[in-house]
């Protein structure tokens, strides 16, 4: 079968067998916005010939292109949303492809603002598919930070933070010409304890990068890390409002963006899980067919 984790600005796509193993993948800088209206079929096409796929192969996309924008719009379900409620709610390809368009989830929130995922709600049923969960909080680092609780194989509700953004604007600011910067362990770790344990706040603590550079006690080439561990640190604070004491956390995302949050967890004494992104979306489209 083929698997496209269609993003923003890139889509991902896995030939897969129907247990999830990956047999071969691609990447395209082909995301939503990007593609005009008409040439998502042409693209489907193209990914089937590189993968060595025919037409006909069972086909399932996740992410944006269900989004409004996108390639169609496949409606949010409403938590709590066990999996056999995303299977329901499938929107068909049209022809003369054989597969489906994987809906988002909509949700309010603990503070009662409605939230959104696509694409991270099937990684989360493939993390429980892989790892044997029935219950558990799932971190989904990126360019926006979900972080997703599942109670008796159900999302019952999420938050998205959107640390990756703020981290990319203040690359163009105050980290500008730093993007490149080796990530440095020890000064991510300080950034961490500052917004643990001082006070002002985000806006102010951030503007303190600046000011220990003036005053010597931050090169320029740390305030990258630096900044990384104040911007993760307070995402963490919020969400000791749902944390359950002893819960181990399952990570799902790039291996930077893993290692970051594992370091910051683990720093709180939080018990820590790995899997990467296309193993755990693969697994939840398997998830799905198992239902079939």
């Amino acid at each position: 079968m083929l698997v496209v984790d269609w993003g923003t600005t890139n889509l991902r796509a896995y030939s897969c067998r129907d247990d999830g193993y990956i047999g071969a993948r691609t990447e395209l800088e082909q995301g939503i916005k990007v593609v005009a209206a008409g040439r998502y079929p042409a693209i489907l096409r193209q990914i089937l010939t590189e993968l060595g796929l025919a037409t006909d192969e069972p086909i399932y996309v996740c992410g944006m292109a269900g989004a409004r924008g996108g390639w169609m719009e496949a409606a949010y379900c409403q938590t709590p949303v066990a999996i056999n409620a995303l299977k329901a709610s499938l929107l068909p390809l049209p022809e003369p492809f054989q597969g489906f368009l994987v809906p988002g989830i909509k949700t309010l929130a603990c503070d009662g603002i409605l939230d959104v995922i696509r694409g991270e709600e099937i990684q989360v049923f493939g993390a429980l598919r892989k790892l044997g969960l029935k219950d558990a909080l799932i971190c989904l680092p990126g360019t926006h930070s979900k972080w997703v609780q599942v109670r008796n194989r159900q999302i019952v509700s999420f938050m998205t933070f959107m640390t990756g953004d703020v981290f990319q604007a203040l690359e163009q600011t105050i980290l500008k010409w730093r993007a490149e910067d080796p990530f440095i362990t020890q000064t991510f770790l300080n950034g961490l304890t500052q917004s643990q344990q001082t006070g002002g706040g985000l806006l102010h603590q951030l503007f303190t990068a600046r000011t220990q550079m003036l005053a010597g006690n931050l090169k320029a080439e740390q305030v990258s890390s630096f900044v990384s561990g104040l911007l993760i640190g307070h995402e963490l604070k919020e969400t000791e409002k749902f944390r359950r004491a002893g819960e181990k956390i399952v990570i799902i995302g790039s291996e930077l963006l893993s290692q970051r949050y594992r370091l910051a967890l683990e720093q709180a004494s939080v018990s820590v899980e790995t899997l990467g992104s296309d193993i755990a979306t693969c697994s939840g489209i398997s998830s799905l067919r198992e239902l079939s």
